[in-house]
This record gives structure tokens, C-alpha cells and sequence, in this order.
């Protein structure tokens, strides 16, 4: 379901003109993004401390992201942006400027 939302989203935005004599931002994306599940819990540790009545989710959970796609597509600065396919990192690119830890 997460995806045929996400494609209908994307589909439904044409590009828009490019500004003229302004710099582009380049935007690199994947729609394999939003199957990234960063958990829920007590923001920034994962856990349930058996107290909260709902747990929240990580601000990269996949609702927040595909919003801030809509917005970069259609928001008031999508006539500076320039969209690339993106595709999933290998291990070596990640370790390069993040711990494994």
C-alpha cells in the first residue's frame, strides 16, 4: 500500500520549470526509503518503557518522509530543485562518514 501511495504522489507532480539564471539544488531519491523502519519508542532509544500509550515513531518514519517529498515537489521551492534517482547505499559508502556503531 505504502508504495502505490507514494508512486501516485510522485506521479501526480510534473516538473515544474526550472528557474532561469538561479542555482539548482540537485535531489537524489529512491522510493526504497520509505521501507525504512527506524522504530518507535521514546524518541531516540527504541524502547517501550511500559508507560506511554502510544510510542512514538522515528521522525524518519515513512508518513513524515513522503510529506516532505510532497512539499520538495510541489512547495515553494520546487522550481530550484533538480530530482535524480537515488539507490541504496553500499556498506562501504555509509561507513565512510558514519560508525558502524
Amino acid at each position: 500500500m505504502e508504495s502505490s501511495v507514494s508512486s501516485s504522489v510522485a506521479m501526480a507532480v510534473e516538473p515544474g520549470p526550472h528557474a532561469t539564471g538561479e542555482e539548482m539544488l540537485a535531489v537524489f531519491w529512491h522510493e526504497g526509503m520509505l521501507a525504512h523502519d527506524a522504530g518507535c519508542g521514546v524518541y531516540g532509544r527504541d524502547i517501550d518503557p511500559g508507560f506511554l500509550d502510544v510510542l512514538d515513531q522515528h521522525p524518519e518514519n515513512a508518513d513524515r518522509v513522503r510529506n516532505m517529498v510532497s512539499i520538495l515537489r510541489r512547495g515553494p521551492i520546487a522550481r530550484f530543485l533538480s530530482w535524480y534517482s537515488g539507490r541504496p547505499a553500499h556498506a562501504a559508502e555509509l561507513l565512510s562518514f558514519h560508525s558502524a556503531v
